[in-house]
């Protein structure tokens, strides 16, 4: 039926479908078939089928954008997927816009030393030598000349609307009998389509790239464009707050169900143990990724989308106590630039400027060298009335670089990108990157001790650990607790709680503590502003959010 020179536009657009669509995804289908909740069999093969279709969509498009750009972009699409392939295959992680945020906001340095092993390297040379071959050699000599251009285009699209077809029609008939079943069984799941998109390469990471360059474009992501509760509401600073320092300190990948403190059968927390003005909380996370949580855990309710990107709507809380009259300056050991610019501080600092420094030449990236930015920050403001946020590393992977020697307490450790670690070894570099934790936020207390002051801290996601596996950003509808359990922490000053309505607002506190109340990201904007003084009497903070309430306990 069809004339060998037509025959043959198919040949690259096929093998590319197989090799991305279905032989990267082999071992994500075997895992998605011991985890599917109704007909196995059917629903592997219609995900096979939808998967080979949609690579076969996209490189049908590719090819329309001429001969040389074609070859770009499936060059691209073919190192992108066996990328991210190699994630999801090694490491059983789920591609989304956290991810995906998360990698393109890394530094070279992060990349290639924390996410980029030899292994990595080898695999994408060896999985790519074929099907790069075939799209810069075996598209050579390819041509219409043995059909009419009219017939030509009559053919390819045909084709792409088959292709379209045979991606769309088959999720949507697995769809309605998910939905039969959900029905039947009195549940509610997930858009299997959904699901499906999110599960396999390419359709995750290109969801993901996409909606980060929405997030990226948005206007609504301008400050113009941000409702700003400072100019809706009046707050009204505490009567101390000439001399006060406020202190956030934004943990990273720390779950508090690994940390002493909280019952952990290992004693990584000796420090806060015995710390007096200590109050640490449940918390739980608003996402599960540095960027996304960024976006939620500062702004009052609904002040982020619920949309998978988190857009944002307002302004956050720093924005608000700078507007009050505050100076603001903020430390970070990671390259959040988008949320520092977000938080309006007077000058802030990346790891790159701090570890530039005389005294940082030639040391690793260490959390401790906040600790001395800290203290120069409260030296230039001594009269206080001033905020510093220190965005610390933490617990992010890879763990044994966390810390120095001397807290390697748990052997042994997982030591390299490149090893296959036990769960053991995982775990005992992430206890000893807790300890380490441990010995910051002391040094952040004692930097203070002497200070009207008033210290939180919290962890912006928690952390997957097992084989090999160190892990998050999945996305939060289906994310392991893991992933969402996070330490909240708050901590006074002597001279902070002598005034006596600090001291009711910090009994409250404690008896969150006592209680092990729930408490989450999303009320932050209003217990910062309420557990430091603030106070606002047209609504600006919501005191059924405000933790330090004197009125009622939060639940």
């Amino acid at each position: 039926m069809f004339k060998k020179g037509w025959v043959k536009q198919f040949y690259i657009p096929v093998f590319i479908s197989l090799y991305i669509g279905v032989l990267l995804n082999i071992p994500i289908f075997i895992r998605r078939y011991t985890q599917l909740q109704f007909d196995n069999t059917l629903s592997l093969v219609t995900e096979i089928i939808a998967a080979f279709c949609l690579v076969m969509l996209l490189t049908l498009l590719t090819s329309l954008t001429g001969k040389y750009l074609s070859r770009v972009l499936m060059t691209m699409l073919v190192l992108f997927s066996s990328a991210a392939s190699y994630y999801m295959i090694f490491f059983n992680i789920d591609i989304g816009y956290g991810i995906i945020a998360a990698v393109l906001a890394t530094d070279s340095l992060d990349l290639s030393k924390e996410s980029v092993g030899w292994h990595f390297m080898l695999w994408m040379v060896i999985i790519n030598v074929i099907p790069l071959w075939l799209i810069w050699r075996g598209m050579r000599g390819n041509s219409v000349t043995n059909i009419s251009k009219k017939r030509y285009w009559s053919y390819k699209t045909i084709a792409i609307v088959i292709a379209a077809l045979g991606c769309w029609l088959p999720l949507t008939l697995m769809g309605k009998v998910q939905d039969e079943q959900d029905k039947k069984n009195n549940r509610m799941m997930a858009s299997y389509g959904g699901i499906v998109a999110g599960t396999y390469s390419p359709s995750n990471w290109l969801s993901g790239v996409g909606l980060l360059a929405y997030s990226s474009f948005s206007q609504a992501e301008d400050n113009r464009n941000l409702y700003d509760p400072a100019e809706h509401f009046k707050y009204i600073p505490p009567k101390n707050a000439d001399n006060l320092y406020i202190v956030f300190v934004i943990g990273e990948s720390a779950r508090r169900d690994h940390m002493g403190l909280y019952g952990y059968d290992r004693a990584n927390t000796p420090y806060l143990d015995h710390e007096k003005n200590l109050v640490h909380l449940q918390g739980y996370s608003c996402d599960t990724s540095t960027k996304l949580s960024l976006r939620c855990m500062f702004v009052r309710e609904g002040g982020a989308s619920e949309a998978p990107q988190r857009t944002l709507k307002e302004m956050n809380v720093f924005t608000v106590m700078k507007k009050q009259g505050f100076s603001e300056d903020l430390y970070s050991m990671q390259s959040e630039a988008w949320f520092y610019n977000k938080v309006m501080a007077d000058s802030y600092s990346m790891r790159e400027s701090i570890q530039a420094e005389k005294r940082n030449v030639g040391k690793p990236v260490d959390d401790m060298a906040l600790i001395n930015e800290l203290q120069d920050s409260i030296q230039r403001h001594p009269q206080g009335k001033h905020i510093v946020i220190l965005h610390t590393k933490g617990s992010h992977y890879m763990y044994t670089e966390r810390y120095p020697r001397a807290f390697a307490r748990y052997t042994p450790e997982c030591q390299g990108i490149d090893d296959a670690c036990s769960t053991q070894e995982m775990i005992n570099s992430y206890d000893n990157s807790l300890l380490y934790t441990d010995y910051f936020l002391k040094q952040t207390f004692d930097s203070l001790k002497d200070k009207n002051a008033i210290v939180f801290y919290a962890s912006d996601h928690g952390e997957s650990i097992s084989d090999n596996l160190h892990f998050h950003g999945t996305p939060r509808d289906h994310a392991p607790m893991a992933q969402r359990t996070v330490p909240i922490m708050v901590w006074a000053s002597d001279k902070f709680l002598s005034d006596s309505n600090n001291k009711a607002s910090f009994a409250k506190l404690q008896q969150l503590q006592n209680d092990k109340t729930p408490v989450f990201h999303e009320k932050l904007f209003d217990s910062i502003l309420g557990c430091a003084g603030f106070t606002s009497p047209d609504g600006g903070i919501n005191s059924l959010r405000n933790w330090c309430d004197h009125s009622t306990i939060q639940k």
